[in-house]
């Protein structure tokens, strides 16, 4: 499938808008990547553990 179709379905109409507050989805990032790092970080120290 050729690019451009991909680009033009997600075009938006107007200007766009100032944010005022994160969206959820930039909450839910920050949370994901809380959670992987004290995860690695969790199984990392584990891992050192055993040695």
């Amino acid at each position: 499938m050729p690019l451009a179709i991909l680009t033009t379905a997600t075009a938006h109409n107007g200007p766009p808008q100032p944010r005022s507050h994160p969206e959820w989805s930039d909450i839910g990032l920050f949370v994901f990547a809380i959670a992987a790092i004290w995860l690695l970080r969790h199984l990392m120290r584990r891992r050192n553990r055993k040695d």
